[in-house]
Parts: C-alpha cells; sequence; structure tokens
C-alpha cells in the first residue's frame, strides 16, 4: 500500500510479528486498519531476508514467517494497512519504537492507539501522551486482536485462546510480561485459559 495515509490504530515491528503468528492473522489483515512507519518496514524487511531457512520452532523461523507475512501484506495493493515516513530516520536496535514515538510526537491527531511489545517503550510513549494529554491509549500486542472481540469477528473464546497461543509462543513468562501483555483489555480470560498466561 502507498505509504503516509495513517489511520487510527500505530503498530511496531513486534507487535506485528506477534498478531501475524497467531491463528487469526488472516481475519485480523483482512479486517483491521492500521499504520506502522518505513523503520518498523525495514526491521521487517531485516527479519524476513535472514537466516535464509531458519529450524521450525526457533525464534529466527518465527520472526521470518511473521515478517514476510506482514511485508506481503503492506505490499497489496487491496490493503488497508500502510506505512509513514519518519524523519529524520532513527538507528539502533530500538529504532522501530523510537519511530513510533517520533510519529506520534509530529502526528498524534491522527491516532487513537499506539501497539508496541517492549514495556519501557510503552513507558516512554506513555509519558509523551500525558505531557501532551494527547487522546491516545498506549497497549500491548493483544489490543489488535481485542479489536476483532470489539467488532464482533471473533468470539470471546477465540480471542481468549489467541491471545494465549500469542504469549506462550513469545515467551512471556513473567509477572511484569504477562500483566502488562493484558493491559487494556477488559475480558476476563480464566474460563478459557490456565493460570500461566492470564493477568496476575
Amino acid at each position: 500500500m502507498a505509504s503516509d495515509s495513517r489511520h487510527p490504530l500505530l503498530a511496531d515491528t513486534s507487535s506485528l510479528i506477534a498478531v501475524a503468528n497467531t491463528d487469526q492473522w488472516e481475519l485480523l489483515a483482512d479486517t483491521i486498519s492500521l499504520t506502522t512507519t518505513n523503520v518498523c518496514k525495514h526491521e521487517l524487511q531485516t527479519h524476513a531476508s535472514a537466516n535464509t531457512h531458519p529450524p521450525d520452532g526457533s525464534r529466527e523461523r518465527y520472526l521470518k514467517r511473521g515478517s514476510q507475512r506482514v511485508l506481503e501484506h503492506l505490499k497489496d495493493d487491496a490493503s488497508s494497512w500502510t506505512w509513514v515516513t519518519v524523519v529524520p530516520r532513527p538507528h539502533g536496535p530500538d529504532a522501530g519504537e523510537k519511530s513510533l514515538r517520533q510519529e506520534l510526537s509530529e502526528n498524534a491527531e491522527s491516532y487513537r492507539v499506539v501497539s508496541l511489545l517492549d514495556t519501557a517503550a510503552r513507558r516512554s510513549i506513555r509519558r509523551l501522551v500525558e505531557e501532551h494529554e494527547y487522546d491516545v491509549d498506549v497497549v500491548g500486542p493483544p489490543y489488535l486482536l481485542f479489536v476483532l472481540l470489539d467488532n464482533g469477528f471473533i468470539s470471546s473464546a477465540e480471542f481468549c485462546e489467541a491471545t494465549g497461543e500469542m504469549i506462550r509462543i513469545e515467551g512471556w513468562t513473567g509477572y511484569e510480561v504477562v500483566k502488562n501483555a493484558w493491559t487494556s483489555i477488559p475480558v476476563d480470560c480464566s474460563e478459557f485459559l490456565d493460570d500461566t498466561v492470564l493477568p496476575p
């Protein structure tokens, strides 16, 4: 899709890869409109081209498969997923997250939700939101699945199972990590999931 068209949902590399590796990927890709940045797109391209044949079940395979799915969707002219160019372009291991902060600071009126995996990056963007009183929620990757539930595209059971799947695949096992994964999601999944992937 052509760049520079903004949707209210802004997502980083890790959020996109996390949802691309769930069973709800195709429905989510066809249903939700979102925007990412040129820096995140470059990170996806790096993952997609690295290590040509990573073994099944490896982290490298997970990153490659998820990145390929997202990139294919971004290239699809029928897709409502877009990417915007951030200038000057940040560099380094957390460049994608920095690019979201930069994009939000320059175009806050275009966004309502920002989805990131990294807890420190979320805290940084939340400080920006609070400082400037932006009307923006800062959430984790499972929120993208919650949008499907909230709009009636999937059931509570499907949402809970996909979120549990995401948490397990990502290897989120710590108290804070699991807690942060469920932030801003008003759904009780205790009927469908075990305690290891439920919010504390």
